[in-house]
């Protein structure tokens, strides 16, 4: 997993910072799969997870979130209050069955206090889950 920061104002990040990411990145896997209840042909997969902006400061809230793979690309909107939120129902169809398909999530952070936008860029492989389930994981921390 790949993970880029860009921003509007440039922020270097500490080494200490960068080790709490890919900490936080190995601790909560980029996907998982979660419970079955779908027919296992679907090339749909629906995507939940926890985006966090913390990275940004604490006046950063997610905004939005978007993932784009060589076969499909959704976005939904973040209406969060805090650094932390849930997001659910991202659906991304089609899907390919096996290796899936590279793909990369955007997460747009926004602050309270001056309207700064910020973003984190993260690589991944879009895979269909096993079984007859069609929900992934994806958690941006």
């Amino acid at each position: 997993m790949a993970v880029r920061f860009t921003n509007a104002r440039k922020k270097k990040m500490s080494q200490g910072a960068m080790a709490s990411v890919f900490a936080l990145a190995l601790a909560f896997p980029v996907a998982a799969a979660t419970a079955a209840s779908a027919n296992p042909q679907n090339p749909t997969v629906v995507l939940r997870g926890t985006v966090s902006c913390a990275s940004f400061g604490s006046e950063f809230v997610p905004t939005a979130l978007s993932v784009e793979s060589s076969r499909a690309s959704n976005s939904t909107a973040i209406n969060a209050a805090t650094p932390r939120a849930l997001y659910s129902q991202l659906s991304l169809n089609p899907v390919s069955a096996g290796a899936g398909d590279n793909a990369t999530a955007t997460l747009t952070c926004t602050s309270t206090e001056d309207g700064l936008e910020e973003t984190k860029v993260v690589d991944f492989q879009l895979t269909r889950p096993p079984g007859a389930t069609v929900t992934r994981t994806l958690n941006i921390l």
